[in-house]
């Protein structure tokens, strides 16, 4: 599973437009990171485009200011999640104990407010400036440690329960940055997060479990249609499977459905970005359908040309 490639664009939304914007952070400064704090930004932007291809291309449709709020939680993210994903690493408690020591170098960063190591800088700083709250960082955190000691879920409910910290947060971290007109915002930034999440497990069954021993479709949900995680081992791609895939995928498109129409408690800056990121991630599911469920082939993605054409339709208004 690829946590942060999807979670860190789930940007907040909720419902209606309120006439008096509250907007925190860069996104009310109107002003970008300082020569001095640069190379940690730049730092935070390269791995940004280095993993996030999609979201990458997502955030250009940014102003700076909030773009480099943006590259600060995707690094934030991106590190313990490189931890807990090495597929060359089978000691857990190794990974374990990596992940406890760049957290304890995080949280000693969070509380000075600077730190010499440039990306932890960059992280710390702009988490200060936009008002991100500690509780918010150790809930993530937490998921990262579930990932080291839990290979699977035995229900939806678990399910959610893991996605609030390795995606809902992130949807609140991300919408604190862009700007929003209320607190029921937060609400769907985290139905939003779990949207890009669930795409993003259902895309990666094969590699979460042939490099990782994870699985992220609940067992009972599995048992409904007849498989077992034998069957995703054995790459079974049967009636059963396809018949399984039509059901996430269609609980998948009603939590998009439903987190969309908040965007427009977005400051009216970040929304285009947000819209672009919800049409590309959403699209993934098109591309699943158009490879007949076969999730076990090959990584499914949309390539450059889809992008630009689903952004242009975001840009029209046309979104499905």
């Amino acid at each position: 599973m690829r946590h942060v490639r999807a979670t860190v664009a789930a940007v907040g939304a909720a419902i209606g437009s309120i006439p008096m914007l509250r907007f925190t952070g860069a996104a009310a400064a109107g002003k970008g990171t300082s020569a001095v704090d640069r190379p940690g930004i730049e730092e935070c932007r390269a791995i940004t485009k280095r993993y996030g291809t999609s979201f990458y291309f997502a955030t250009q449709f940014f102003p700076r200011e909030v773009r480099e709020g943006i590259y600060a939680v995707y690094a934030f993210a991106r590190i313990p999640d490189e931890i807990v994903d090495d597929p060359n690493c089978s000691d857990h408690e190794n990974a374990t104990r990596r992940l406890e020591e760049w957290y304890a170098e995080f949280k000693q960063a969070f509380l000075t407010g600077s730190s010499t190591d440039a990306v932890l800088d960059a992280i710390v700083k702009q988490f200060h400036k936009h008002g991100i709250p500690e509780s918010e960082c150790d809930a993530f955190i937490r998921s990262m440690f579930m990932d080291e000691r839990k290979f699977s879920y035995a229900n939806y409910q678990e399910l959610e329960e893991y996605m609030y910290g390795s995606a809902s947060v992130i949807g609140l971290m991300v919408t604190r940055i862009v700007g929003y007109s209320g607190e029921e915002a937060f609400e769907y930034a985290k139905k939003l997060g779990n949207a890009f999440q669930l795409t993003n497990f259902l895309r990666d069954i094969r590699e979460d479990y042939e490099n990782l021993g994870r699985v992220y479709m609940p067992e009972d949900e599995m048992a409904k249609f007849g498989l077992t995680r034998d069957d995703i081992a054995g790459r079974v791609r049967d009636e059963r499977f396809e018949n399984f895939m039509q059901f996430q995928i269609k609980r998948n498109r009603e939590i998009y459905r439903e987190a969309f129409p908040g965007i427009r408690m977005l400051h009216w800056r970040g929304r285009l970005a947000v819209k672009i990121s919800y049409v590309l991630y959403k699209a993934i599911l098109g591309e699943i359908e158009r490879a007949n469920y076969n999730v076990y082939a090959g990584r499914v993605r949309t390539n450059r040309q889809q992008k630009i054409v689903l952004s242009l339709k975001a840009l029209a208004g046309v979104y499905e």
